[in-house]
């Protein structure tokens, strides 16, 4: 009898970190619509969540002909955000187009959508993962961040239906001025679910250039408070040593952030980018294949260098620095400027893991 081949076992993070080494576009964030059922204060796409909006989004056939493109182009990871995904009407067409072809789903949802007949019709055909956000268990301040009365009571039910269902789920927490005090209820809570609990901090203007989600961010001081307190950006042995192999690197590169690797976004209107908030470079669909979209968006954003006297081109500190170029244009008035609030965040995260001070990009303050 002869002998059969026997497939090599990996575990998921050996196969992952293969991939990943290939240098291939994997990944891909498709919002299929900027509907949502709520109006978060922080949303970049709220702006959009309009009636008279939801016309220019892309259609049934357009967004099967991205999939399309998009398993032809090699992407595994395939995440359906939004918006609210599941607002969408042909949202289920959709999702079973797009498990068909194999992808590994992830689905972004605020939690409040989580039907029963939402539940069963995901346990039929399971994602990789649900990723929810977990921003706030009071009831009231959560409503009134949603803009929607009742919502927590539906997040709430929501949750209870997704840990019963058996599906794969992770959770994510923005820190923010008006919730920073419940994080420590947040860990528990994300806790005795069974996840890791993690959060980030970084706010950016909504995509019209509304800046008012800004009012919601957290002071330097106070992200330095509460990272120190959840131990994040720890000073230990390793990470000082892995903090000072990543100082004096500086670069010219308008985006040092990885964008024009591995993944690429497209948003509801059929615009293909790098990475979520990169609107500095756009080809639509509509007009180009999305080989050929892709390729010209991250040729001209691995192009793109800081033209002017910016400290960003030689800053040491890019690597500890949330700054996007399309957030402080929308800020500043020039993709190029360093935002003091930016620097002051790096600055103090950088500091804390090699132990010193250090020079800060824009002087220190008297």
């Amino acid at each position: 009898m002869p002998e059969q081949a026997l497939i090599e076992k990996k575990s998921y993070a050996e196969f992952s970190r293969g991939v990943f080494e290939t240098g291939r576009i994997i990944k891909a964030q498709l919002e299929l619509t900027y509907r949502c059922n709520l109006h978060c204060a922080h949303c970049y796409t709220d702006p959009y969540n309009k009636k008279e909006f939801f016309p220019r989004e892309l259609s049934t056939a357009e967004v099967k002909r991205v999939m399309d493109e998009l398993s032809e182009l090699g992407v595994l990871w395939l995440n359906l955000s939004g918006g609210e995904a599941l607002s969408r009407p042909d949202f289920f067409e959709l999702y079973d187009y797009a498990h068909d072809k194999g992808f590994l789903l992830v689905l972004f949802t605020n939690g409040t959508t989580l039907t029963p007949r939402v539940i069963e019709r995901l346990k039929a055909r399971p994602p990789f993962f649900v990723d929810v956000s977990v921003h706030s268990l009071d009831a009231a301040a959560f409503d009134r961040f949603t803009g929607v009365r009742g919502s927590f009571l539906k997040f709430e039910a929501g949750m209870k239906r997704l840990r019963a269902s058996g599906l794969p789920f992770r959770t994510k927490t923005l820190a923010m001025d008006w919730n920073k005090d419940e994080l420590p209820s947040l860990k528990a809570y994300v806790e005795s679910l069974g996840e890791e609990f993690s959060f980030a901090t970084s706010i950016k203007p909504r995509l019209d250039g509304d800046l008012s989600s800004l009012i919601n961010r957290l002071s330097p001081a106070e992200i330095k408070a509460l990272e120190d307190e959840f131990g994040i950006w720890k000073d230990d042995d390793d990470a000082c040593s892995v903090a000072r192999a990543q100082l004096g690197a500086p670069s010219d590169a308008l985006y040092r952030c990885g964008c024009g690797g591995n993944s690429v976004h497209v948003n509801a209107w059929g615009e293909v980018g790098t990475c979520t908030l990169e609107y500095e470079v756009r080809a639509s669909v509509r007009e180009h294949g999305l080989r050929e979209a892709v390729e010209k968006v991250f040729n001209a954003v691995k192009a793109l260098r800081y033209r002017g006297s910016s400290p960003c081109g030689t800053c040491e500190l890019h690597r500890f620095c949330e700054k996007s170029p399309t957030a402080l244009r929308l800020e500043e008035g020039d993709e190029e400027a360093p935002g003091r609030y930016h620097c002051d965040v790096a600055l103090d995260r950088a500091e804390r893991l090699v132990r010193r001070r250090l020079p800060h990009p824009l002087g220190r303050k008297t």
